[in-house]
């Protein structure tokens, strides 16, 4: 056996976030509500393409603050252009860096959860 990719990542939060988040990744990179089996909870799976990999939960008493050690998500990314001008549009502050010891620029931002983005686009 052996690790292939990720295969996605969860966030818990309260009912307004998810709400907020399904927006802002729905705007930002395009990724779209799709099917979700009946856990007995709300919440949403964000789809890229054909695979959920964003699982949002509901969790009405969680603090919108608790972070825990959950530090970002990093995301392989195309098309910086059109990603600028949709922060740009957003109203998003962002932070950008080009890592030129890998041919790499980094997009750093936060989602409406507060949780780290970091987006990479290979030059």
């Amino acid at each position: 056996m052996s690790v292939q990719r990720i295969h996605h990542y969860s966030i818990t939060a309260p009912a307004p976030i998810l709400d907020a988040m399904v927006k802002f990744y729905g705007d930002l990179l395009g990724l779209t509500p799709g099917p979700r089996p009946d856990f007995g909870i709300n919440g949403y799976w964000l789809y890229a393409n054909d695979e959920p990999i964003l699982h949002l939960i509901e969790d009405p008493n969680r603090d919108n603050n608790a972070k825990g050690y959950f530090d970002h998500i990093a995301l392989r990314c195309d098309h910086i252009e059109g990603i600028l001008e949709r922060l740009e549009k957003m109203d998003t502050k962002y932070d950008k860096f080009d890592i030129r010891d890998v041919n790499q620029t980094q997009i750093f931002l936060q989602d409406p959860a507060g949780i780290s983005l970091e987006l990479n686009f290979q030059n």
